[in-house]
């Protein structure tokens, strides 16, 4: 017979198994730096095309709209200020990401802790059935039992 505290344990990590386990092991597959650093890749390429249409918008909108000319703009200084723009928001959103990816990371390896220290007491509580007790001889099956056919 099983005790009624493995039951609990056992409930208590079969719903962290179909909640979080497979996401949790995805994520700590990676070493925490690892994982930030795929993170952050995603995050620069995003940002960086997102500002790179950002800023053809707004040259669009000052050549098409306000009419500035092509001649008269300066264009050294327009493109250090897109290069500054561009830096910038990839500084910013990476900072960002960091900061939530090693948040997602401690959430995880606390999870994870505590599924291995519930796995830990799992093993430690005995069961509740002495280990030397004879089973029921009728509960035995065995291959050379006969089949009785249902008849409908």
């Amino acid at each position: 017979m099983v005790s009624k505290n493995k039951i609990i344990l056992m409930t208590r990590m079969a719903i962290y198994d179909k909640r979080y386990a497979e996401a949790d092991r995805e994520v700590f597959a990676f070493f925490r730096r690892d994982y930030i650093y795929r993170k952050n890749m995603w995050t620069r390429l995003c940002v960086a095309i997102g500002s790179i249409i950002l800023l053809a918008l707004y040259w669009l909108h000052q050549i098409f709209i306000y009419g500035v000319d092509l001649q008269e703009l300066d264009i050294q200084q327009s493109v250090l200020d897109s290069v500054l723009f561009l830096i910038a928001m990839m500084a910013v959103y990476t900072l960002i990401g960091t900061i939530q990816g090693t948040h997602q990371y401690h959430v995880v390896q606390t999870r994870m802790e505590r599924y291995l220290a519930m796995l830990q007491r799992l093993e430690r509580i005995p069961d509740s059935s002495p280990p030397n007790e004879p089973e029921d001889p009728s509960l035995v099956y065995t291959a050379k039992q006969k089949r009785q056919r249902r008849r409908a």
